[in-house]
């Protein structure tokens, strides 16, 4: 399994789960951005205008909403009332979020849809104050779907919030000669087919941009070593990276494997550190 499943393929809840608590220290890096984004709605408000004062929701957007993580996150750091719009093409994992959220006591209208339906429902929730925000998704487009993305976000003069995607930095410690080998094979993995895998953040900046929008990517790396919660994600982050470099190169199936029982007896020692690097992309429609 990659760092998601493929777009026809559903997600593991329980992969979902584990990387929670690493997603959420990383996005702290993210914390400018959100205050850019609130300036951002600042400048836009006329005084006097009800939607300034917080009487007004913010509607967000949430693509690819998963079990609802990033919606738990990025609720607290938004100013006001919001309405969330949990979008996802797996039901299950649809319902878990929309559960998760009802919990919360927020106010929220889940959608079952992919990406592609993104323009609908942005024409279906008009608001003084929008935003369309994902985690960790965007490796898992093609570059059509980007474009598409790019385009949707212009026309409708909405912002974005793109978290948390894989830009392909990985740095293990201690390294093990295997390491290039391993985590080379996965990342040709992500790339398989149409995705755009690692070049993702990259392609939604310059898709963004060429659409007149206002672009800003920070680093939102993970740092794993000794947290809590770092062995179990660590010892499934090292099972998937070498089932992923088997699936892409059976060639390397001794190599993987003689490579992740090592890397699991560093993590079970105690020894192992990774970084794991991820950026976050913030996209503002132009001010005029």
């Amino acid at each position: 399994m990659t760092n998601h499943a493929a777009p026809d393929r559903p997600v593991a809840g329980d992969w979902l789960a584990l990387r929670e608590p690493a997603d959420a220290a990383a996005r702290e890096d993210s914390l400018p951005l959100i205050a850019r984004l609130v300036r951002h709605w600042e400048e836009l408000a006329p005084a006097g205008d009800p939607s300034s004062s917080g009487a007004e929701p913010v509607v967000v957007v949430d693509l690819g909403a998963g079990t609802g993580a990033n919606r738990a996150w990025l609720a607290r750091h938004l100013p006001g009332p919001q309405r969330w719009i949990l979008l996802d093409h797996d039901r299950e994992l649809l319902d878990r979020a929309v559960a998760a959220a009802r919990a919360d006591g927020a106010d929220v209208v889940p959608v079952l849809a992919g990406v592609e339906e993104l323009g609908r429902v942005l024409s279906e929730h008009p608001a003084p104050r929008r935003l369309v925000t994902c985690s960790a998704l965007l490796d898992l487009l093609t570059r059509e779907q980007i474009r598409d993305l790019a385009r949707v976000l212009s026309e409708e003069t909405v912002p974005a919030l793109l978290a948390l995607t894989v830009d392909g930095e990985v740095l293990l410690d201690p390294p093990h000669h295997l390491d290039p080998s391993v985590l080379g094979a996965f990342e040709d993995h992500q790339h398989r087919g149409e995705l755009v895998g690692t070049d993702a953040v990259r392609l939604v900046a310059e898709s963004l941009r060429e659409r007149g929008m206002v672009v800003d990517v920070t680093p939102t790396p993970w740092w794993i070593s000794d947290q809590a919660w770092a062995r179990p994600l660590l010892e499934r982050f090292l099972a998937d990276r070498a089932d992923a470099a088997v699936e892409h190169r059976p060639d390397l199936t001794a190599e993987a494997h003689a490579w992740l029982r090592t890397r699991l007896v560093d993590c079970a020692r105690g020894r192992l550190r990774a970084t794991v690097g991820h950026a976050d992309v913030l996209g503002l429609p132009p001010v005029s």
